[in-house]
């Protein structure tokens, strides 16, 4: 009974130090997630001791996208992976919804306590999924007081994207267009109408039901019904 009771205390500590190995090779590494546009960054440091570190988003130009200043960080973790070894994870955290869809380079500078510095670098693929959508109307006033209406729609990862906007009438005739190149990846795209129609020769739009025809760089036109009430 005592044999046994050895053999299977022998065979748990191996199972367990397979299963320890297994979960290291999976959890320590520097991880990075991006979540939508939401960019996070666990960084690897390995060793004791303190140090000091910061970082950079590269765009594909080289040229920086986002900076984090140095910090200092003495906390670290122990941990057996073939010998005890000491290591901590330093965060990185960014919204990169103003920037354009692409390939960045994450790259930190980390200096340890022996004056030693090292860089290492992520690659990150940014490809946010691109959208326009109707939102809202409402009744506004210009600097010279005269009444307009306008449209607001919501829009994501379109920094540089021309978005369109065409209005039809109830006989789906074409009464008023715009369009509006995109600097801010997020930003919302509105535009007034004082109801007035096209051409030298246009009248006054009445009040009532129209459509609004609008799309994007890179997205299928959609309509949406909204009422003039000016």
């Amino acid at each position: 009974m005592q044999r046994w009771k050895i053999i299977f205390c022998a065979c748990l500590a191996v199972f367990l130090t397979t299963l320890s190995l297994a979960w290291a090779a999976q959890e320590y590494k520097t991880q990075v997630k991006l979540s939508g546009t939401r960019l996070s960054v666990q960084h690897l440091v390995e060793g004791k001791g303190k140090i000091k570190e910061s970082a950079v988003l590269l765009d594909k130009n080289n040229k920086i996208a986002a900076r984090w200043k140095q910090r200092t960080t003495n906390k670290c973790y122990k941990d057996y992976q073939d010998g005890w070894k000491y290591f901590r994870y330093v965060p990185y955290t960014m919204d990169m919804k103003h920037l354009p869809a692409g390939n960045y380079r994450f790259v930190t500078t980390t200096t340890l306590a022996n004056k030693q510095s090292f860089k290492e670098t992520r690659k990150i693929k940014f490809k946010p999924k691109v959208t326009m959508q109707y939102s809202k109307t409402k009744i506004v006033r210009n600097e010279n007081g005269d009444i307009w209406q306008r449209l607001y729609f919501q829009k994501k990862a379109s920094a540089g994207k021309m978005c369109y906007a065409q209005i039809f009438d109830k006989n789906n005739k074409l009464v008023h267009s715009v369009k509006y190149k995109a600097k801010n990846a997020n930003e919302d795209f509105a535009f007034s109408w004082n109801g007035w129609g096209r051409g030298k020769s246009a009248k006054k739009c009445p009040k009532g039901m129209y459509t609004v025809k609008y799309w994007m760089d890179g997205v299928n036109p959609k309509t949406a019904k909204f009422r003039l009430s000016i």
